[in-house]
């Protein structure tokens, strides 16, 4: 079966307006509680986050990823320096 067709099996059930305003502000305090209890939970997430990221020493040594950015950098300026040099030397360019 379809899930179209599992839904027009269900009964229509028709409530009152006035059961269905019942039903939701019966909720609403449960749903506000919830809303209140994760606020709290990510305070205290954060608040711990935080800490966690204040005892990073920032006087460590780099590490092999931090090694292989600066040497990333370092080539990618050589070529550029090779590159601009290499427009220089090509006649009819201003060498700009």
């Amino acid at each position: 079966m379809t899930l179209l067709a599992l839904v027009a099996a269900l009964p229509a059930e028709t409530t009152d307006p006035d059961e269905q305003q019942s039903l939701i502000s019966g909720a609403l305090p449960i749903a506000g509680v919830f809303v209140a209890l994760l606020l709290v939970a990510v305070f205290f997430l954060w608040r711990s986050l935080r800490k966690q990221i204040g005892k990073i020493d920032t006087s460590l040594p780099g590490g092999r990823d931090d090694q292989e950015q600066a040497l990333d950098r370092r080539l990618q300026a050589e070529a550029v320096e090779r590159g601009e040099q290499a427009d220089g030397d090509q006649p009819g360019t201003s060498g700009t």
